[in-house]
């Protein structure tokens, strides 16, 4: 059985009556947004975020940099509790001043060091994500830091690389991250504000998984107490995921054949979300240039089949794309003989 929710998009006014004095970032409807069952309601009018999600020369792509900013926002409920606060995109680090801090020696250098015989200036934060908590006026309440470590310093221009160990990345992104809150207090007004900071370790340049959020702790002062996050994500064609869940493994590659089998043209990427080892949940994007209103219809009625077919037993959802703009959504819940259609 599926349950099928049209999502209107409301207009709304801003301020005054002269529609064409609305700021550019502001738009004029009002969504949700979902992880493992919490819910953040975002704070209206919506704006982008000031930093543009810009990322140092590193091994990141623009699925991972979506991926790193979910999980963020998912670590975030540990701090900021979905019920309490409204969500925004950062306002604060802006894309100059990421360049700036990223460039920074006192924030982002370690001293010139020799590694496996090449000589290296590390340059180990490769980015920083910000996400807001606002109470229903607007006024900040919380934030979330996402910082992005790379272990992996490039020493020609061929990007050939030698490899920091993993203890040594941590260290500086918990020293560095003293430095970054530090900054955000004094140059933002934010001396009582709580701050979260979240650990993101990049994957080595050969690898085809992302990497993965290790650390995260919450301060409202300089001082953070980390918690170690034992959660991994893998591509579910992964050898990884094979040696896991090896029924999960199998049950994705059935799925996909069935999706080709309606459309070949369609780009089918899973991602598993494994908890101590054990795959918690499955996220799956399904992409095509265009869809007509018809077809976006069937699609969504046969993942849903697929969904209740191949995934009985764990979470999956399904965003259906069409290239950047999410079409629908589809949810399956662990152990639930139904299916949530959200259609946009």
């Amino acid at each position: 059985m599926k349950k099928l929710v049209l999502v209107l998009l409301i207009l709304i006014a801003v301020t005054g009556c002269n529609k064409s004095q609305k700021e550019p970032d502001e738009i004029e409807n009002t969504y949700t947004i979902t992880y493992n069952d919490d819910y953040y309601t975002v704070f209206m009018p919506y704006k982008k975020g000031v930093g543009n999600n810009y990322i140092l020369n590193s091994n990141v792509v623009d699925f991972d940099v979506e991926t790193i900013e979910k999980e963020l926002i998912q670590i975030s409920t540990n701090a900021f509790e979905v019920d309490k606060y409204y969500y925004q995109e950062g306002q604060y680090l802006t894309k100059s001043t990421l360049k700036e801090l990223l460039s920074n020696d006192k924030l982002n250098h370690t001293e010139i060091k020799k590694i496996d015989g090449k000589t290296v200036k590390p340059e180990i934060i490769a980015g920083i994500i910000e996400k807001n908590f606002v109470n229903k006026d607007g006024k900040i309440q919380g934030i979330s830091l996402g910082i992005i470590l790379n272990q992996y310093q490039s020493y020609d221009s061929n990007n050939n690389y030698v490899t920091l160990s993993l203890d040594e990345t941590i260290d500086f992104g918990k020293t560095a991250s003293k430095s970054l809150i530090k900054y955000m207090r004094e140059n933002y007004k934010l001396e009582n504000i709580p701050i979260l900071v979240a650990l993101y370790t990049e994957s080595s340049p050969e690898s085809n998984v992302g990497g993965n959020y290790l650390y995260y702790g919450i301060t409202e002062n300089n001082d953070i107490k980390y918690n170690y996050i034992n959660q991994r994500n893998y591509y579910m064609n992964n050898q990884k995921v094979k040696e896991m869940d090896l029924n999960n493994y199998n049950n994705f590659a059935k799925f996909e054949e069935s999706v080709r089998d309606y459309d070949n043209s369609l780009y089918i990427s899973g991602l598993g979300h494994f908890n101590s080892n054990k795959l918690t949940k499955i996220d799956i994007t399904i992409t095509k240039n265009y869809y007509s209103y018809g077809e976006l219809l069937y699609i969504n009625q046969l993942l849903s089949d697929y969904l209740m077919k191949y995934f009985k037993d764990i979470k999956v959802i399904i965003e259906v794309k069409a290239i950047n703009d999410i079409k629908s959504y589809i949810v399956k819940e662990q152990g639930e003989t139904s299916t949530d259609i959200f259609i946009y």
